[in-house]
């Protein structure tokens, strides 16, 4: 999947949406077209066959999905059009991506030994957040090797301070020592 030709329909649906201030029904619309794609790979499967026209697509599509907004529909459809069915997958992913950045939010993920409270998971959005200058939404995540600590990653960039990676630390500087 060329994530790049995703990428263009996105910001197509995007500036449109924002054009017509309906960020907030667009972003809806695709978190749960992302929702759908996810809890069904049937329909992907069917989206990138071969064996169905672009018209079969397109009703498939216009059932599935018809009670979205038209530009939403629309793009979907134009994408069938165009032979790039297989790029519907990455659609929500990257309309996300745009909305977030215009809105200048963040999304993440804080990992540690054990779940967060809401109010540490607040703290630590407004830590990390500050950092980043943006507005952070992070999802908690609880992983049983991590000893103690957190682990937080947005987009390609990730700050930890677990036990387990301090305790590396702690071992090459003694080895290099």
């Amino acid at each position: 999947m060329n994530g790049s030709l995703a990428k263009r329909y996105a910001k197509a649906l995007f500036d449109l949406a924002r054009e017509q201030e309906m960020l907030d029904q667009v972003e809806a619309e695709v978190r749960l077209l992302d929702e759908v794609l996810h809890a069904t790979p049937e329909l992907m499967n069917v989206l990138t066959n071969p064996s169905f026209s672009d018209s079969e697509l397109a009703q498939l599509l216009k059932d599935s999905f018809g009670d979205m907004t038209a530009i939403v529909l629309n793009t979907l459809l134009v994408m069938v059009e165009n032979d790039r069915a297989e790029e519907v997958r990455a659609l929500p992913h990257f309309v996300l991506e745009y909305i977030n950045d215009f809105r200048g939010i963040a999304e993440g993920i804080v990992t540690s030994a054990y779940p967060l409270s809401e109010s540490d998971l607040k703290d630590v959005e407004l830590v990390f957040g500050e950092k980043l200058g943006k507005t952070l939404q992070l999802k908690n995540v609880v992983d049983e090797k991590v000893i103690g600590g957190l682990r937080v990653q947005v987009g390609y960039t990730t700050y930890d301070d677990t036990i387990e990676t301090k305790l590396t630390r702690l071992e090459r500087e003694l080895l290099n020592a």
